[in-house]
């Protein structure tokens, strides 16, 4: 159970992990997460971007993760996450979810500035892995 907590379970050779839940907020779960994940949207400048970064934690309200693109507050977002098999999950699942950026953190490292926060909008895809809709 400790191992757990430490997060040295469910570490995948694709980098994904669920390392257990780090706080509640408003009386819901929030996951410590490390997906891959997909950020499309327009950046700041009002141009077209699409960036893979790695997803930090989310619930179902929010989900936060680093970004290159300059992004403003208010923005709408679309995450696409391929979540991989474990234990509890058998097959694995592509989910797509979307949403406004409510906050955005200058974290001062060079390959990802931004920490950006998402508050995710209700309508979300969830269908196996392999058939994305992009």
């Amino acid at each position: 159970m400790d191992e757990m907590k430490n997060g040295s379970i469910n570490q995948n050779i694709n980098k994904s992990s669920i390392q257990g839940v780090t706080e509640e907020r408003r009386g819901e779960r929030l996951l410590e997460l490390s997906l891959p994940a997909l950020v499309l949207g327009e950046n700041a400048t009002g141009r077209k971007f699409k960036e893979t970064t790695e997803l930090l934690s989310i619930s179902s309200e929010m989900a936060r993760f680093r970004l290159k693109n300059p992004v403003k507050i208010g923005t709408v977002l679309r995450l696409s996450l391929e979540i991989p098999a474990t234990a509890l999950l058998v097959h694995p699942l592509h989910l797509e979810i979307s949403g406004q950026v409510a906050r955005v953190e200058f974290n001062g490292q060079e390959d990802f500035p931004q920490l950006v926060t998402l508050e995710l909008r209700k309508k979300f895809q969830l269908q196996p892995a392999g058939q994305a809709t992009q």
